[in-house]
């Protein structure tokens, strides 16, 4: 009867043992998935920064890198458009100094050839 004793107390001690070890298990577990759930909370919040730094954010009316290149699509035309008008003026300058050039060059040469008749 000792003996039997003796052995539910030992299976009593390991259970209680087992049970220790579990909880302690468990424990761990669960803090391990509340520091899971705390590394997903802070890469939700930076992957929303990102993409409202990328589409922007209704709420504060930034339009984000979109809105960005869109404004700067916009200049570049402009800019374009400029630096265009910019190149055909100095063409049309540079024909119209060609041609009053031209005309001097042609009076000299009338002028030359009036005063060798002469």
């Amino acid at each position: 009867m000792r003996l039997i004793n003796n052995v539910c107390k030992e299976i009593i001690i390991m259970a209680q043992l087992f049970e220790q070890h579990v909880e302690k298990e468990l424990k761990s577990m669960d803090q391990r998935l509340y520091d899971l759930e705390e590394k997903m909370n802070s890469i939700d919040s930076k992957l929303t920064q990102v993409v409202d730094a990328i589409l922007g954010n209704p709420l504060t009316k930034s339009g984000g890198f979109v809105e960005e290149i869109k404004d700067l699509k916009s200049k570049i035309v402009v800019l374009e458009t400029k630096v265009q008008e910019q190149e055909d003026f100095k063409k049309k300058f540079i024909w119209g100094i060609s041609f009053i050039i031209a005309i001097g060059a042609f009076i000299q040469y009338l002028l030359n050839l009036y005063s060798k008749i002469k």
